[in-house]
C-alpha cells in the first residue's frame, strides 16, 4: 500500500508540472494571436484541453517492434533514427502498417523546392509522414495526406493525421483534437499543417524557414526549438505496399517529366 501510495504521488506530481507546462505555453500562444482572435480559453477548458492532450500521449505508448522487425525503407533517413522511426511507425493507422517505407522526396537528393515536393508527393497517394529537420537539431513533422495540391485557402486531409515533435529524443504524438478540420493547407507560396489561430507546422515557399506554434486543430505545442527556424533537411516518406513497391521505387528515381506543373 506504501508503494502504491508512492507511485500515486509521483504521477500526480508529474501531471501537475506537466500541466504547468502546458500552461504556459498555452499563455504564450494565445499573446502571440492576432488581435481579430479574440476567443480566450478558461482555466478548466485549458486543463479539459490538457487532460485530451496527456490521454492521446498515453495512447501512443505501445510495446516498440525490435529493430530488425520494422518495414524495409528505400534508404536510411537523414533525420530519423531508427528507434525514432520506430517509435512513428507505432503510431501509423492500421492501414499503413506492415508497408514498405519509399522516399518520395528529399532536399538533399532533390534539390530544396516546394513546388517539386509536391510533384513528388503524387508518386504514392495515401498517408504520407512529412518530417522536417532543423538547424538547432529539432526534428518534427506531421503525418499527412497525398498528393500535396495548391489549393486557395482549402485544407485537405483527414483525422488520421498528426504532428509530432522529437525534441526531447523520444516522439510525441498529437493528434486532431476535434476543434476543426485544418489538416493541411497547400500553396505556391507555403506548406502548413494544423490551424486556429497558428499553424502547427509552416514551411516557406523556398523550404529554407519555418514557424511552429500552438494550433488548436492538433493542441500542439511548439514543435520546434522555438518557433520561428531554419530548415536543415526535409524528407516525404510515403507507405508502399509490397506488390507495387519496385515498380514505384523505380519511377522515383527518374525525373518524372510532366507530372503536373504548378
Amino acid at each position: 500500500m506504501k508503494e502504491n501510495g508512492r507511485r500515486k504521488s509521483l504521477l500526480s506530481r508529474g501531471k501537475q508540472s506537466l500541466r504547468a507546462l502546458y500552461q504556459a505555453t498555452r499563455i504564450s500562444g494565445n499573446k502571440n494571436k492576432d488581435k481579430g482572435d479574440s476567443d480566450v480559453k478558461s482555466d478548466d477548458e485549458g486543463d479539459a484541453k490538457f487532460d485530451g492532450i496527456e490521454m492521446r500521449h498515453m495512447q501512443n505508448v505501445k510495446e516498440l517492434l525490435a529493430l530488425g522487425e520494422l518495414p524495409e525503407s528505400s534508404e536510411p533517413s537523414l533525420l530519423l533514427t531508427e528507434k525514432t522511426r520506430n517509435a512513428l511507425y507505432a503510431s501509423l493507422p492500421a492501414i499503413v502498417q506492415g508497408r514498405k517505407w519509399l522516399l518520395l522526396y528529399s532536399t538533399w537528393r532533390h534539390g530544396i523546392s516546394l513546388s517539386t515536393l509536391y510533384r513528388r508527393s503524387m508518386l504514392w497517394p495515401g498517408l504520407s509522414l512529412l518530417v522536417v529537420g532543423d538547424r538547432k537539431g529539432a526534428v518534427f513533422g506531421g503525418l499527412v495526406e497525398a498528393p500535396l495540391k495548391p489549393t486557395n485557402k482549402k485544407y485537405q486531409g483527414t483525422n488520421s493525421t498528426f504532428v509530432f515533435t522529437d525534441r526531447p529524443g523520444d516522439p510525441v504524438i498529437f493528434r486532431p483534437t476535434g476543434a476543426n478540420r485544418y489538416f493541411t493547407l497547400c500553396s505556391t507560396e507555403f506548406l502548413a499543417i494544423g490551424g486556429g489561430g497558428h499553424f502547427a507546422l509552416y514551411l516557406d515557399s523556398d523550404l529554407l524557414n519555418g514557424s511552429s506554434s500552438f494550433s488548436e486543430t492538433y493542441g500542439n505545442p511548439c514543435l520546434a526549438l522555438s518557433e520561428d527556424f531554419e530548415v536543415k533537411e526535409i524528407e516525404l516518406w510515403g507507405f508502399v505496399y509490397g506488390s507495387k513497391y519496385d515498380e514505384i521505387l523505380a519511377l522515383s528515381r527518374t525525373e518524372m517529366p510532366g507530372i503536373c506543373r504548378w
